[in-house]
């Protein structure tokens, strides 16, 4: 029995002892010899009473059962939505100091060879200087390009792509084509308010 039940019967028990307590003072000599049937009586209607309100009280809500609660710990959250603001911000920088946009944006079949090979020497320069301020990278692996490696097993799918005929199991012995790139540090400007930071390039208007 709960803590609540044992309380509301004791209550209850107390109101009709109350009650009888009144009636024997009101009507001491008609009452006397009927007091251990009005007693008898009082104690059945706490007894029902008691009864009735245990059935009207509302059931706990039951725990769930023991796969429900490890399906929902398993169930993964939904990561949030990474902000586009670092990535354009990258962009603005490599378009100010390089006009990397404007030469992938340009239509370069009408150009001949040399023109192009002009203009690829100012995107370089500029594109260059961005990242020596703001990115620091290093290889993913030191080796010198076009020598013989080997990959052996539990190496990272995603640092190490294999080329050419892959079959069976690790270890793979091939030739280093790429040393890849990975990002030790980045350090970009302080992000602006999402309106402003998704300008990667702003137009240019000359004033007579």
């Amino acid at each position: 029995m709960s803590k609540q039940s044992l309380t509301a019967l004791a209550v209850i028990l107390v109101f009709i002892a109350g009650l009888l307590a009144v009636l024997t003072l009101l009507a001491a000599e008609a009452l006397a010899a009927q007091l251990p049937l009005l007693a008898g009586l009082g104690a059945v209607v706490a007894l029902a009473l008691w009864f009735t309100l245990e059935r009207l009280r509302p059931a706990p809500p039951s725990a769930p059962a023991p796969e429900e609660a490890a399906e929902e710990a398993a169930t993964p959250s939904t990561p949030e939505k990474p902000s586009p603001i670092p990535a354009v911000q990258l962009l603005s920088l490599l378009q100010r100091k390089g006009r990397l946009i404007d030469f992938l944006q340009e239509d370069i079949q009408a150009y001949d060879d040399a023109q192009i090979g002009a203009a690829v020497r100012n995107v370089h320069s500029g594109c260059r200087e961005v990242l020596d301020a703001h990115v620091s990278l290093a290889p993913v692996m030191e080796t010198d390009e076009n020598t013989s490696v080997t990959i052996d097993p539990g190496f990272d799918a995603h640092a190490i792509r294999l080329t050419g005929t892959v079959s069976g199991e690790p270890p793979f012995t091939g030739m280093l084509r790429h040393r890849g790139w990975r990002v030790e540090h980045i350090d970009l400007p302080q992000q602006m308010q999402e309106r402003e930071a998704l300008i990667v390039a702003p137009a240019e208007v000359e004033v007579n």
